[in-house]
């Protein structure tokens, strides 16, 4: 084949390769990411063998010499290295399902890099690679404004990072299309923009607000006009003053009510988990400075270095699997190796910049003559842009791809004009030998593809089938399925084995259902996809403490089988203190800790473990209702009494049923009407019964809350129909201000 073919090809697979952004398959777990990933992978395994063949039969063909890529291929070393030296190799080599972000994944996002660079290689080329992007990205951005803030990508910060990088890809292409033409660029860029509001990540808008900043002071320095010059520095100066004045208010109540400046302040609940997240990390840093504990896995310092005022400011996302801050991430989980190397692609682009900023004199000259150094000044402005935004989060499929196309343009742009377009030479390989490469290559992609990635998205579809098996009460059915899908053993199985862990978390009583002659291989098979996955890294607390609750779960089913019981109890009690060990502050391992123990009898020891939690962050509220649950369990109601109350006053989620309809009836015959309101709210999450409903409709209506009077009401007849004619009522009299009884 010829140059133009195999050029032709590359193209077309990059081309295509931006539409994986819509993909979304909703037959595999994590299909906002696994959909993307998966088929983004299997494509750029695809044009390998092209690309391959082509710099081999074409050597003007081969990527032009950059120290930008040296960087990005020292990055790559450094991960991999850090994959064999870490904690986890398979985490860090493969990833996990709900972020595939493992070295193998990140070197196709490499090999994308690789195919524009050698095959975009003229003006005509890149625009029309800048147009399907932009054209992508306004796609998604009218999917964002009629639908979910997450669109296609499945989560804000990505939506934003995407963005960010269009936004600036239609500016530059604004520079190339003449006055006239370049309306629909500027449709596009207001279409954006809006998404990228409607997302509302605060890094990603800071970001874009600094980068305009350094567009601005950029032209003060590099304007053809004095005048101009003069006018961007004022500009400049004022906005930063003002900026730093605005934001030296962050305390003041005008500005905690405003709720765009309360989301970019430091008082932002988010940033100051990230906060707690990033001191461990420096406090952790001088245990693993040079190799990290591995990349991919900042979970295990999260843990170790865990700060139980983390749930002073959230009770929901307390685990971190990155430190949302991807300098941070990379020098502890790559070390200092990590860091110089991802660095070096950073200052690699500086220094072309710098060069091709010297070869234009250091000037913006007027009209068409200027176009370069304004492509120079907005690159610059974008790359700044992705740097802020990242410290505030961490790549993905989306930025990846844009940070790739951006390092490939400003590659192009930066190169010497005596460096044009390749001109091919006779080719310096035989017909034969090509199509001997060819045919080399694409076996073992395919064997790539199929074994990688189609084998893994096979195995992720047969987890939600048996999943949903599970889900609809078809127990021994969803395990078969389960037992055919891990079988597949694909590299990304520790996720599906996780859903099998966690269906048993949440349904202790699933052994009950089983039938007994399948019943001891059903447990030998939970327990032993269990401990495979305990076996990536022993020190992970969460891994434990999931052995731990399913450990105790199968205890609990032999409790009439004392020795059975024995042996499962003493593996809960052994994996919740290695998880302990592993996170000695994270307060939810003591509650763990604490309902083993109960179930061993050790009644003393429990409350010790439930106190410990408690005394760890006093504020934190679920400790309070753990202890109320202990207390009503070993059948000291009186001593329960203040803790369910502080529970419920302080929003409690987590007393047990029989402790809510308990305290049910004592707050009744008290009269304590707004403590009965909040334990119907509590005990409405988790119960369907309708006269409990009819209950908080009651006291919803006596505490004045109309709305979710009628709410509640609603819910009784939609569970109970014969209550329609009593609700009917209800709704009548709530109209004119009276309430029947239900």
């Amino acid at each position: 084949m010829s140059a133009n073919t195999y050029q032709r090809i590359l193209q077309i697979g990059i081309f295509l390769s931006l539409g994986v952004i819509f993909l979304v398959f909703s037959n595999l777990l994590f299909p906002y990411i696994s959909s993307k990933q998966l088929s983004f992978n299997i494509l750029m395994e695809l044009l390998l063998p092209f690309w391959l063949v082509l710099i081999w039969k074409f050597p003007a063909f081969r990527p032009f010499k950059s120290y930008v890529t040296w960087g990005l291929a020292a990055f790559l070393g450094a991960i991999l290295l850090t994959s064999f030296t870490g904690v986890d190799f398979n985490l860090s080599f493969w990833g996990d399902v709900e972020r595939l972000l493992g070295f193998f994944h990140i070197l196709h996002f490499f090999l994308f890099y690789l195919y524009i660079i050698t095959a975009f290689r003229n003006r005509e080329d890149w625009y029309l690679l800048l147009s399907a992007s932009v054209a992508v990205a306004t796609i998604e951005a009218f999917i964002i404004l009629t639908s979910e803030r997450i669109g296609t990508i499945g989560n804000t910060a990505y939506v934003s990072g995407y963005m960010l990088f269009n936004i600036y890809f239609a500016v530059l292409l604004c520079f190339r299309t003449a006055l006239r033409k370049q309306w629909p660029f500027y449709i596009t860029i207001i279409l954006m923009l809006i998404a990228f509001f409607r997302a509302d990540t605060s890094g990603a808008i800071i970001g874009l607000g600094v980068s305009v900043l350094l567009l601005i002071f950029l032209l003060g320095l590099f304007a053809h006009r004095r005048r101009l010059r003069q006018i961007a520095l004022i500009v400049f100066s004022v906005a930063v003053i003002a900026v730093v004045a605005l934001f030296s208010q962050y305390n003041q109540p005008w500005f905690k009510e405003n709720p765009f400046l309360k989301d970019l302040s430091v008082n932002k609940s988010t940033f100051q988990t990230r906060w707690l997240s990033w001191e461990g990390a420096f406090r952790d840093f001088p245990d693993h400075p040079i190799l990290g504990t591995g990349f991919g896995n900042y979970a295990l310092i999260f843990d170790r270095q865990f700060n139980p005022e983390f749930f002073n400011y959230s009770t929901t996302e307390t685990y971190f699997d990155r430190a949302h801050n991807n300098l941070i991430d990379i020098v502890s989980t790559t070390g200092l190796v990590g860091l110089f190397a991802y660095l070096s692609i950073f200052i690699a682009a500086a220094m072309a910049w710098f060069r091709a900023v010297k070869r234009h004199g250091f000037r913006v000259q007027p009209g068409a003559e200027g176009t370069a150094m304004r492509e120079l000044l907005v690159m610059a402005a974008l790359l700044a842009a992705y740097f802020i935004q990242n410290l505030a989060v961490f790549d993905s499929l989306p930025t990846y791809m844009g940070l790739m196309i951006s390092l490939a343009y400003l590659i192009f742009i930066t190169r010497p004009e005596t460096e044009t377009e390749p001109i091919p030479s006779a080719p310096s390989i035989s017909d034969t030998k090509e199509y001997i490469g060819l045919v080399m290559a694409g076996i073992l992609m395919l064997i790539i593809v199929f074994s990688y990635n189609v084998r893994s998205m096979n195995m992720l579809t047969r987890v939600i089938e048996a999943y949903s098996y599970v889900a609809t009460g078809q127990y021994n059915l969803g395990l078969e399925s389960y037992r055919e899908a891990l079988a597949m053993d694909t590299p990304l199985i520790r996720d599906a084995r996780t859903t099998l862990v966690n269906i048993v978390i949440s349904n202790p009583s699933i052994f009950q259902r089983f039938s007994e002659d399948n019943l001891k291989e059903s447990i030998d098979f939970v327990e032993t996809e269990l401990e495979k996955n305990v076996a990536y890294n022993p020190a992970d607390s969460l891994t434990q403490m999931q052995a731990a609750q399913v450990y105790d779960i199968i205890s609990r089913y032999y409790t009439n089988q004392p020795s059975l019981f024995a042996v499962y109890s003493d593996k809960a009690i052994a994996a919740i203190d290695r998880a302990i060990a592993s996170s000695p502050r994270r307060v939810p391992v003591y509650f763990v800790k604490g309902q083993i123990l109960i179930s061993r009898g050790d009644i003393e020891g429990a409350e010790e473990a439930f106190v410990y939690a408690r005394d760890l962050n006093p504020s934190y509220i679920e400790s309070t209702c753990q202890l109320a649950n202990y207390y009503f369990i070993s059948e000291q109601v009186e001593k329960a009494e203040p803790y369910v109350d502080s529970c419920l006053d302080g929003g409690g989620k987590s007393l047990m049923p029989t402790v809510l309809k308990e305290f049910s009836k004592r707050y009744f015959e008290a009269g304590d009407e707004a403590r009965l309101l909040l334990l119907y709210r509590a005990l409405s999450l988790q119960s369907q019964d309708a006269l409990l409903f009819a209950n908080l409709a009651q006291a919803e209506l006596k505490a004045g809350n109309l709305e979710e009077a009628l709410a509640a009401a609603i819910k009784a007849a939609e569970i109970d129909p014969s209550l329609r004619p009593a609700v009917e009522g209800f709704i009548e009299q709530i109209e004119s201000n009276f309430a029947p009884e239900l």
